[in-house]
């Protein structure tokens, strides 16, 4: 089915710019379902690489998928989402805040997640070897990601006897956290929520001598239409939290919440909060794309 739809959607539906990124027009394969969906509930997507201006007279509102390379234009991408012209889902405001991993701090800061120990990092605070930084995590190895990065981008595992190679692409602030052994004994669990609602995961796994657990770095993926409880209640508590501090009147659209189990029997750690472009596992619940496009259109009638 093609994604490029230019007829008119019924008088009840919208008329949907689907946000992706500019090198890939058609959009993720994962999110073929969705247009679909959206033409079941009398609407239409048109797939729209973000940067472009959004003409009102053409969508009713746009919903922000697959921009997945932002984070190597940030503050563009950013102006653009505050210069829309239409509802935008997730709202601009809510993209640049989890646009720079400070909000784990906050979030964790305001009690409503646990993260492993974390710290920030600003260019004039790096040291040339790890062990200051595991010092002050209290661990023996020590996660270095950018604060504005996505994918596993710049991202490495050091040990606290390590000299840390800090190159010219190493611009702008980091995120030191403490190594999860959980995430290469479990994995990682990324829970999908709609519009506040609990839809399905997945559980991601690094491939064996590695700790990134994206497809793309070799990662499997194992789905879960039906989600544990524990992860299910941890993904409501963190975005009712994120709620709380955006100062938001109804649910998010769309959100996904990556998580890893405590062996200790703690409640889950928090990992990433996505609410910018969410790989969202459509094909892991059937109904799950449907589902989508119901928050999207509550949200647009609120």
């Amino acid at each position: 089915m093609s994604a490029n739809r230019e007829r008119e959607p019924s008088s009840k539906g919208l008329r949907v710019a689907v946000v992706v990124e500019d090198g890939r027009p058609d959009g993720e394969p994962d999110d073929r379902t969705l247009y679909g969906a959206l033409e079941r509930a009398g609407g239409i997507g048109t797939p729209v690489p973000w940067g472009r201006a959004l003409d009102p007279e053409r969508f009713d509102v746009a919903l922000v998928r697959t921009p997945w390379e932002y984070f190597r234009a940030p503050e563009r991408f950013f102006a653009w989402a505050d210069a829309c012209t239409v509802p935008l889902f997730n709202p601009a405001h809510v993209l640049r805040w989890n646009g720079h991993k400070r909000y784990l701090v906050e979030l964790q800061a305001a009690g409503v997640a646990r993260l492993p120990a974390t710290v920030l990092v600003g260019p004039d605070a790096r040291s040339e070897r790890a062990e200051p930084l595991a010092r002050a995590l209290d661990a023996d190895r020590v996660v270095l990601k950018p604060a504005v990065s996505g994918g596993a981008f710049r991202t490495r595992v050091v040990d606290a006897d390590d000299a840390i190679d800090w190159s010219a692409e190493d611009v702008g602030d980091f995120v030191a956290q403490a190594f999860v052994p959980a995430v290469c004994e479990e994995g990682e669990w990324s829970v999908t929520v709609f519009g506040g609602e609990v839809s399905h995961a997945v559980l991601k796994r690094p491939r064996e001598g590695d700790f990134r657990v994206q497809e793309e770095h070799g990662g499997a993926v194992e789905v879960f239409p039906d989600v544990p409880d524990e992860l299910a209640r941890a993904a409501q508590d963190v975005l009712e939290g994120a709620r709380g501090l955006l100062g938001l009147a109804e649910p998010l659209v769309q959100a996904r919440v990556d998580l890893v189990r405590d062996p200790s029997g703690g409640p889950p750690l928090l990992m990433e909060l996505e609410l910018i472009e969410p790989e969202l596992f459509l094909r892991a619940r059937e109904g799950s794309a449907d589902a989508l496009v119901a928050a999207l259109y509550r949200a647009s009638r609120s």
